[in-house]
Order: structure tokens, then C-alpha cells, then sequence
């Protein structure tokens, strides 16, 4: 099943940048320094769609929710890297199966 996980950003970024942000994070292994995802080597593909400010993040979790809590973290801190001062609210308390 697909999970779907939607966020807000307070500025509004176009799905190519978005995509080269998630890549750059998901094949980041920098151990202790706090970027990359290096306590999670099965990082998924995601599938990003942006409408203006709401972003989309379309995935395969197997875990459920434990993979989506990185997943919200990882895309957050890839946010933050590449566009510091764009800041992402999450509107789903529970991703949403689609």
C-alpha cells in the first residue's frame, strides 16, 4: 500500500528542486554528523507533487508508522539544508493510505 504524506512549506518550491533536495538527503550517509539519513539505510524512493506551497510525499513505508516519523524528519532536514529559512509544516497527524 502507498502512503501518502502532506506538508506545507511557508515558501513555495517547484518539484524539480524539491526531488534533488529528497535524492541529495536519501543517498547522504555522513555518520554522527546529523545529516543524511545514517540510521536508516532503506531510505524509499519517494514520488514528490508540489501545488503552490503544499507538498506530497507518495512512498512505500512497510513499517508504517516509525518509517513515516523519519520520513517527515529526513524531508524536513533536507528542506532545511538547501533552503534555510523554509520552514515545513506537516498537516497530517496520520499519513494517509491512498
Amino acid at each position: 500500500m502507498q502512503d501518502v504524506l502532506h506538508a506545507r512549506l511557508s515558501t513555495a518550491i517547484r518539484e524539480p528542486e524539491l526531488s534533488k533536495m529528497w535524492e541529495s538527503e536519501r543517498t547522504t550517509f555522513t555518520t554522527s554528523s546529523g545529516y543524511g539519513i545514517d540510521t536508516w539505510l532503506t531510505a524509499p524512493e519517494v514520488v514528490i507533487e508540489s501545488r503552490g506551497r503544499d507538498v506530497f510525499l507518495r512512498f512505500h513505508a512497510g513499517d508504517g508508522d516509525p518509517a513515516h516519523r523519519k520520513m517527515k524528519a529526513a524531508f524536513a532536514r533536507a528542506i532545511e539544508r538547501y533552503a534555510p529559512g523554509v520552514h515545513v509544516d506537516w498537516l497530517d497527524d496520520q499519513p494517509v493510505a491512498a
